[in-house]
C-alpha cells in the first residue's frame, strides 16, 4: 500500500536524489566532510535517527503541555510550550538536512520511493510546527494548539513510513549485521598466493562469504566484500593509500581494521586476519 502511494512520484524522488548528489560533488572535499557529518559517520550510525528522536519527543512534550492547559486548565505553561516546540522544530530542520543527505544514496525503486514519501510528509509536519510556534509568539495559543495537533498527526504518519522503510528495506542499517561472514577459528587457505596480485582489490570466497583481499608485498588485508552501507562490492572499488572505497556510494574504509573514513557508511567493515603461508593466502576471523 505504501509503495503504491509513493510510486507515482518516482521521477521526483529520482530527480531529488540526483540533484543532491550533484550538489555534494560540486562542493568537493568540504562537501565530503559535510556529508560525513550529516550521515553520522562520526557517530557510528545515522545522525538522522538521533535528531528524529528529539523531534518526536519534543512535539509530544509540547502537546502534553497544551493538553494540560486546554483540557485541565493548568496555567503558566505557555512559555514552556513555546520553548519545547521550538526545540522540536529546530530538530526537525536538522532531520530534513540529514535525511536528504541519506536519501541521495538510496537504492532506486521502492526503497527510494518510500523514503521520499516519508520525507515529504515530515516536511509538511515540521512546517505545521513552525506555524504553531509563530502563533504562540503572537499570543494565539489556542489556535497554535490545534495546528500542533494536526502537525503531530502528520509527523506520526511520516514516522510510521520511516519505520517501514527501515524495517522492510534495511535503510541506513548495517548491511552485514546479520551475516558477518563464515568463521575461521584457525588460519585457513582460501586462494593460491600466485592469484593475488599486488595493489589490486581481489575477490575471494571462503565458503559462502565473499572477501576482498589487498596484497602489498608479503602483507595481505582482508575485509568482507559487501559494503556495510548497502552491500556494494568493495573488490570493484579503488585503493587510495591505506583506504579502499566502495564503487556504489563512495564509502571509504581503512584496510587494516575496516574503520570508516568517509560515509555514507556508519559501521566498521568486517575484517579478517590474513597472511601468506607457503603458496597460499590464509584468513582467520572475522574480527570486530
Amino acid at each position: 500500500m505504501i509503495e503504491g502511494l509513493a510510486r507515482p512520484l518516482a521521477a521526483v524522488w529520482n530527480a531529488v536524489a540526483s540533484a543532491l548528489g550533484a550538489f555534494y560533488r560540486v562542493l568537493g572535499a568540504p562537501g565530503k566532510l559535510l556529508q560525513d557529518f550529516l550521515n553520522g559517520t562520526w557517530l557510528g550510525h545515522s545522525l538522522h535517527a538521533v535528531v528524529v528522536d528529539v523531534v518526536i519527543g519534543g512535539a509530544t512534550a509540547a502537546l502534553l503541555l497544551d493538553v494540560l492547559r486546554v483540557v485541565f486548565g493548568v496555567e503558566g505553561l505557555e512559555d514552556a510550550a513555546i520553548w519545547v516546540l521550538g526545540l522540536a522544530w529546530l530538530a526537525g530542520v536538522a532531520a530534513i538536512f540529514s535525511g536528504l543527505t541519506d536519501f541521495k544514496d538510496t537504492a532506486s525503486g521502492n526503497e527510494r520511493n518510500v523514503a521520499g514519501l516519508h520525507g515529504l510528509i515530515n516536511l509538511f509536519g515540521n512546517t505545521a510546527f513552525a506555524i504553531s510556534v509563530m502563533q504562540r509568539m503572537n499570543g494565539n495559543h489556542d489556535l497554535a494548539f490545534w495546528v500542533l495537533l494536526v502537525g503531530y498527526g502528520i509527523i506520526s504518519v511520516g514516522s510510521y513510513i520511516g519505520g517501514h522503510v527501515v524495517f522492510k528495506y534495511g535503510y541506513m542499517v548495517n548491511h552485514n549485521a546479520f551475516s558477518r561472514g563464515k568463521r575461521a577459528k584457525e588460519f585457513t587457505a582460501i586462494l593460491p598466493a600466485a592469484e593475488l596480485p599486488d595493489e589490486t582489490p581481489t575477490k575471494a570466497t571462503y565458503g559462502a562469504t565473499a572477501l576482498v583481499l589487498v596484497r602489498r608485498g608479503d602483507v595481505v588485508h582482508a575485509l568482507k566484500d559487501s559494503c556495510s552501507h548497502a552491500g556494494g562490492p568493495l573488490s570493484q572499488g579503488e585503493l587510495d593509500g591505506d583506504m579502499i572505497s566502495c564503487p556504489w556510494h563512495g564509502s571509504v574504509f581503512r584496510l587494516s581494521d575496516g574503520a570508516v573514513k568517509h560515509g555514507p557508511a556508519g559501521t566498521r567493515q568486517v575484517t579478517y586476519r590474513a597472511r601468506i603461508s607457503g603458496d597460499q593466502v590464509e584468513v582467520q576471523g572475522p574480527h570486530d
